[in-house]
Parts: C-alpha cells; structure tokens; sequence
C-alpha cells in the first residue's frame, strides 16, 4: 500500500487528538537490538519516532488486519509483536518498560484495527435492539390492562343503568294515584292485603283484609276513544306534543313577520 509522506507526516504530527502515546523499545530489521521509540497511536495507525521532539515520523504501522501477541522468550522481557496473515509480511517487535505499560499498549493496539470497531458497532447495536424489544414488549402488556380495566367500568355503568331504567327507584309505602283515588302497597304485604287499612280512606274492617277498591276507569270522549278533546288524533304524548309543537311553530312565524 502506498502512501504519501507528506500526508501521513502531517496527520501523525497535526492537533488532532492520539488514542495512545508513550516510549517503546522498538527491535530493529537489520539491526536486532532493542531502541528506545516515542510511539503516537491514531486510528488504525501506530507512528513511531526517533525522539519525543521530532517533527516527523521515522515509521508507520497500518494495523489493520493484525494480530498482537505476546513473545514468550525469558531473554525479551515485557516483549509484544505484531504479525500479519499476509505471506512475507513483517513482525514488529516491541517491548515495554513494564508489566502494566505492556498490558496497556496490547489491549490499544488489538482495539485499533476498523474490524474490531465493526465489531463493537455490531454489538452496541444489538444491544440497543434487545433493549427496545423489551421496551415494546412491556407497552405492549400494560395496554390491554387498561384497555380491560376500561372497558370493564363501562360495562359495569351500563349494567347500573340498566337495572335502574328496567326496575326505577324502589321506595317503600310512597301511595299511587289513579283518576283522583290514592292508594298505597306497605312493604311485605303480597297483593296489597294488610292487617289494617290498606288504602287511604276510611275502612272500618281492620283485620279483615280488605282490598282496595278497583280502580275506576279512565275517561273516553264521546267516540269512546282516549284521545285529547282539544286536538283530536292526540291519544299518544308523541301526538300530542307534535301537535303543540306545530302551534308554536305557526305562533314564532306570525311574531317574526310583525317584527
């Protein structure tokens, strides 16, 4: 891969903020002693330098790809390289000061690579889906509890309403009055038969169980109808009230033609 010096020296040495920075012991190709590097870790790019003052790099590492492992010889302490699948491709060879300087620089330099921020993006984002699951998944169980607990009351309303439209108001000994006669039913007494008078009046056979007397009829006009003698084909309150609606009606027309 070819890149431009220029490009790469100015972002190693530019404001923007290193992942990592600290002193190496870097093995040379040619040479295989150990040299003291200060290292800058930006991306996926690991820069090294001959002093901490330079002004330009004297190396690049692309990490993507690689693999950092740790050196198992007793003669290379606190040493570290990072190898490549690639055939013929370099092993960089480095050592740290100590155990902890060690631990830090592997852990930041097998995070570097865009495959292993792949990686974490994956799993943030599947993550953030369980979490949303579950958030639905709890909606969607409290909303049939209140949609029940609604719909419950509702019935529960027009149950009562109901009862009190089919039954009405139970009051006990409040009197009827039928065509100008006024009787009453106490409590507990089956057919309106008591011990005592039983309607309002004057009856004289307490005990006896006297019955009211029958209820006269209504009232017919002369063609023996129930209809009103004032606007006949009114036998019905509907009737009735149309028929007064309609002279209201003509009474509001004739207001508002003197206005």
């Amino acid at each position: 891969m070819k890149l431009n010096e220029r490009s790469v020296a100015h972002y190693a040495t530019c404001n923007s903020p290193p992942d990592k920075t600290g002193f190496l012991f870097k093995k040379g190709e040619r040479n295989t002693a150990y040299h003291r590097r200060w290292f800058i870790l930006k991306g996926n790019m690991l820069f090294y330098f001959e002093e901490r003052e330079s002004r330009e790099p004297i190396g690049v590492i692309v990490l993507e790809g690689c693999t950092v492992e740790l050196c198992e010889s007793e003669s290379e302490e606190f040493a570290f390289a990072v190898k490549f699948d690639c055939v013929k491709a370099k092993v960089y060879k480095m050592a740290a000061e100590n155990q902890a300087a060690m631990e830090s620089w592997v852990k930041a330099l097998s995070r570097a690579s865009f495959d292993y921020m792949r990686l974490v993006v994956k799993e943030l984002e599947r993550q953030l889906e369980e979490v949303q699951e579950e958030a639905r998944s709890a909606q969607a169980k409290s909303k049939p509890k209140k949609q029940v607990q609604g719909a419950a009351s509702v019935q529960s309303a027009t149950f009562s309403l109901q009862n009190v439209a089919i039954t009405g108001p139970v009051q006990e000994g409040v009197s009827s009055r039928e065509n100008g006669v006024s009787w009453s039913k106490p409590a507990g007494v089956p057919n309106g038969v008591s011990e005592g008078c039983a309607w309002e009046g004057d009856c004289s056979g307490k005990g006896d169980g006297v019955r009211p007397p029958p209820v006269p009829p209504r009232r017919k006009t002369n063609g023996g109808s129930l209809e009103s003698p004032v606007s006949p084909g009114t036998g019905c309150f509907s009737k009735l009230h149309d028929w007064y609606g309609k002279e209201v009606a003509e009474l509001r027309i004739e207001w508002l033609q003197s206005q």
